[in-house]
């Protein structure tokens, strides 16, 4: 899987392969044929993971980080993750992870 990491968490983001408005950094999420899985600090916005729970207590960020890990093992470099770290005092983090290579749909969202 391809990382980026940004604090630009004031700027909506885009999927690279269709131009959809994902989030628009204010905490809507539009879903795009190439969006695999948006997650914050909150919880998990959107996942097309069924095992993916929100974590609700600290033992249970700690699962949320390892499933983090976890996909960076079984996503291959046709998978782009970005990282967007929000500076104090929040502190927040959230992550949107895309599949490039899902171009089977991109002539119905060009449509």
């Amino acid at each position: 899987m391809i990382e980026i990491h940004t604090t630009n968490y004031d700027t909506p983001i885009h999927c690279v392969i269709c131009g959809t408005q994902t989030t628009d950094a204010k905490g809507s999420v539009k879903k795009c044929p190439h969006l695999v899985y948006l997650g914050t600090d909150d919880g998990v916005e959107f996942s097309i993971y069924d095992d993916v729970e929100e974590p609700e207590d600290d033992d249970e960020w700690n699962q949320y980080d390892a499933q983090l890990n976890e996909f960076g093992k079984k996503l291959d470099d046709e998978h782009l993750c970005i990282h967007v770290d929000v500076p104090a005092p929040s502190f927040a983090t959230y992550c949107i992870i895309y599949n490039l290579c899902n171009i089977g749909n991109i002539l119905e969202v060009m449509d």
